[in-house]
């Protein structure tokens, strides 16, 4: 089996367990821990000669014991930040520090991930009750991200997704572009299978939602298109997940929806770049992305000691 499913944390690209190591206290704070196999699937696509744990499996993992500590039974509504200050490698423990608060009516869930060599990542995520009605978007969500130009290039002449990006199976999240303006922006479609590995074992009446987690690496992996379309220089480097910031989810994606992932690069700096946009489907917006950073760096410099 290449993913997890279990009744406590849906459908996660993330084999291994997350464990409890400190239940939730009445201040709220809890702590979990990861143990990164060499043998997680994702590994096998995301960077195969350069193996490092997806930013958005961090994520997940924090979700995960999110749901194993949370007060009441809830569902992520928001990414509302993730900033990824340290890779994580085959072999590496993400030890997890989890603070919970209500407010505004909603769940709010800091946490920070380190591992033996530092920090890893601060994530904060928000929650609504289970079964609540999502928040509709408002009104000028992805605005940033509007249809393309005219100008963009036919679908025929546009690139192939592989010979930008070096994500394989099973970690390869988008299957075409659509429309694509170099530099300025990109329409990319992720059509949602029940052929995914992520829905191996699955069994009748559980929660056929695809992962949040994976959702934003998709979104990420579109805007890697976008980068790297505009600058050629940039497929040499590895491409790393810097940080997110109001990734908004709307309602859930389900096998056979086709995602479109419309992104707009708001700025460059140097080796990093920042996208903002939206994500749809025939049924609407799914996701609103405030801000994505991406930073290429050279592979030689963030091998392990």
């Amino acid at each position: 089996m290449t993913g997890t499913l279990s009744r406590e944390s849906g459908i996660s690209p993330v084999a291994g367990h997350v464990s409890v190591v400190s239940p939730r206290g009445d201040d709220g704070s809890a702590a979990t821990r990861f143990v990164v196999s060499p043998d997680e699937p994702v590994f096998a696509g995301h960077y195969p000669d350069f193996p490092i744990f997806p930013g958005v499996c961090v994520v997940d993992c924090a979700h995960r014991g999110a749901l194993a500590t949370a007060p009441e039974p809830v569902e992520l509504a928001a990414v509302e930040s993730a900033r990824f200050t340290g890779p994580a490698f085959p072999g590496d423990v993400l030890d997890f520090a989890l603070k919970w608060r209500h407010k505004d009516g909603d769940w709010r869930l800091s946490a920070t991930a380190t591992t033996a060599r530092g920090a890893a990542a601060s994530v904060r995520l928000r929650y609504r009750a289970a079964g609540s009605a999502p928040q509709p978007p408002d009104a000028g969500a992805g605005s940033g991200a509007a249809p393309v130009a005219t100008r963009a290039q036919r679908e025929a002449e546009l690139p192939e997704v592989a010979s930008l990006l070096p994500h394989r199976y099973p970690m390869l999240l988008v299957d075409r572009i659509t429309a694509l303006d170099p530099g300025e922006r990109i329409t990319v479609v992720k059509t949602v299978t029940h052929n995914e590995p992520w829905y191996a074992g699955l069994t009748p009446g559980r929660d056929l939602a695809y992962p949040a987690s994976l959702l934003v690496e998709s979104w990420g992996q579109a805007a890697g298109l976008l980068a790297s379309a505009a600058a050629p220089d940039a497929r040499s480097q590895v491409m790393l997940f810097g940080s997110v910031s109001q990734a908004v989810f709307h309602r859930p994606v389900l096998p056979g929806d086709v995602v479109e992932h419309r992104i707009t690069l708001s700025r460059s700096l140097g080796d990093s770049v920042i996208f903002e946009g939206e994500s749809r489907s025939g049924a609407g917006p799914v996701m609103s992305v405030g801000q994505m950073v991406m930073a290429f760096r050279p592979g030689d410099h963030l091998r392990p000691a």
